[in-house]
């Protein structure tokens, strides 16, 4: 054969197959279209818009779509389902005439999900009912979104839709039918910090959306409690969560070095573990357990974080707390604005705790019902210790035995925390020879106390003292009769925790303020 005819039959090969091109070019940007269309109309069974459709063949195979939206079900009452700027996609061309279509990389820009709302009577979604085998399944080996949004519509409409950015998503082997790997950013708004997020996610549920499954381990750091109104620390956590994307349980540990209420200013170093349930729908989370550590106490608690009032943008904190290990200079250190806690012991202890929604500080929020027993508790006050073993000598009937001392205090209270002031129902003190009996308030912010009460001696009044003190009191030890011949006194503690005042109450009738008193402690 000669080099002129090789060339001229080379030349019409090659414009065979320039041809070939050209004609299969709109014939496989039809097929495309058409595949992916199918596709996405039956998996998400949504109705399908696109803005535009483009297929190039050169210089590699590529798909791009503008302005690509999906309606869950047609819906148009709610947003779109999937609302994406542009995807481009690259295709194994050699798949195009087979059962599945593969594409190797798929690239979203301005990817906006929706999921619609559940309806308030009904409950979470259970396990995905089964699926309908999808025509044309196409099969995606690595997708990538960046600066994509979740947004989650509430049962209620005037509350405000839950919105999770996305900051960087990846996803692998991505078939649709089952679950696929995928990594995600994203950042948290309350408290604001960076998520990191890996798992797998799916299959999806085209029916449920919100039943989708998803399974994945999370780190949480540097998470700014600051943005919680009274609140202040740095938290991280690490843990996992699972099940389908309207009510999720998540299991975890948080760390918080520096925590403190902001209006108190004693940071301590605070560790919890926690099992808990999301709501996805409404963001609500039911704390199931949650053990908290902080100094050399530890407190078992369980609740609820809701959203009960419908324009206020925070949450409704509900928590039972308890406690056998309790101390109570943690305590103290934890609540109380001091650089030196007043008591020291260990501490039992029962709490509700609720913190209503709104826009106040979170102290000033905060209500507590408790009611806690203090075992062999010391006052780090000399000044309150020396009046308290005073008072242990007194009761005692030896005033001046100097060996009483550093005498231990046990104290049994019912209190409740509002406006920042601490009402006492009732307290019990207890020291050997003497016991106290009062109600009355303590201010956290200032510190300032106010109680009326009873005191009760082992001793008669006379036997308080010595010399001729105790010649005198001897005419009026019958007008102060307690119990078992002791003393019983009314009483009243004014002044601040630094600074307390003691003192008789000549303010009622010694038999009204006893009588009182006994009706606190029933």
């Amino acid at each position: 054969m000669t080099k002129k005819r090789l060339l001229a039959i080379s030349s019409v090969v090659l414009v065979a197959l320039v041809s070939a091109v050209l004609m299969a070019g709109p014939l496989l940007s039809s097929l495309l279209h058409k595949r992916i269309e199918t596709f996405l109309e039956s998996k998400f069974q949504s109705a399908i818009e696109i803005d535009n459709f483009r297929f190039s063949i050169a210089p590699v195979p590529s798909v791009t779509i503008v302005g690509l939206t999906l309606r869950h079900h047609n819906r148009t009452d709610v947003p779109p389902l999937i609302q994406i700027q542009s995807l481009s996609m690259a295709p194994h061309l050699t798949t195009v005439f087979r059962p599945v279509l593969r594409f190797g990389n798929v690239r979203l820009e301005g990817l906006k999900i929706t999921l619609p709302p559940r309806d308030s009577n009904s409950k979470p979604a259970g396990a995905p009912p089964a699926r309908k085998p999808v025509r044309f399944p196409i099969f995606v080996e690595m997708l990538e979104a960046n600066d994509a949004a979740v947004t989650i519509l509430r049962a209620q409409p005037e509350k405000d839709p839950l919105e999770y950015p996305i900051h960087s998503l990846k996803m692998k082997d991505l078939s649709f039918d089952g679950p696929a790997a995928f990594e995600a950013w994203l950042t948290n708004a309350v408290p604001r910090g960076e998520i990191h997020v890996r798992g797998t996610f799916g299959p999806w549920n085209g029916e449920l959306p919100r039943a989708t499954p998803i399974q994945a381990n999370y780190q949480f750091q540097k998470a700014d409690l600051s943005t919680i109104k009274g609140l202040q620390g740095v938290l991280s956590s690490t843990g996992s969560f699972g099940g389908p994307l309207d009510y999720m349980e998540v299991t975890g540990t948080t760390e918080t070095p520096d925590f403190t209420l902001r209006r108190v200013g004693n940071p301590i170093e605070l560790k919890t573990t926690f099992t808990a349930a999301v709501d996805g729908t409404n963001g609500n989370t039911y704390l199931h357990s949650i053990e908290a550590q902080f100094l050399s106490t530890t407190l078992h608690t369980s609740g609820q974080i809701v959203d009960l009032v419908s324009g206020v943008r925070s949450r409704t904190i509900l928590i039972d707390a308890t406690s056998d290990s309790a101390r109570a200079e943690d305590l103290i250190r934890l609540a109380a604005k001091t650089d030196s806690p007043v008591l020291r012991g260990p501490v039992k202890l029962t709490a509700k705790i609720e913190i209503p929604e709104g826009d106040r500080d979170l102290s000033d929020r905060l209500k507590i019902t408790s009611n806690f027993h203090l075992l062999d508790g010391l006052f780090t006050n000399p000044e309150i210790q020396q009046k308290v073993d005073a008072l242990s000598r007194k009761g005692q009937g030896e005033p001046k035995d100097l060996n009483i001392s550093h005498v231990r205090s046990q104290l049994d209270a019912s209190l409740r925390v509002t406006d920042g002031v601490v009402g006492f129902d009732s307290i019990r003190f207890t020291v050997p020879g003497a016991r106290l009996d009062l109600h009355g308030s303590y201010t956290l912010g200032n510190g300032g106390l106010d109680f009326r009460g009873d005191l009760y001696l082992d001793a008669k009044l006379s036997q308080t003292t010595t010399g001729w003190k105790a010649l005198l009191l001897k005419a009026v030890d019958p007008f102060f009769r307690g119990e078992d011949g002791g003393s019983r006194l009314p009483v009243k503690i004014e002044g601040t925790k630094d600074r307390p005042v003691f003192g008789l109450d000549r303010a009622k009738p010694r038999e009204q303020v006893s009588e009182q008193s006994r009706e606190k402690m029933r």
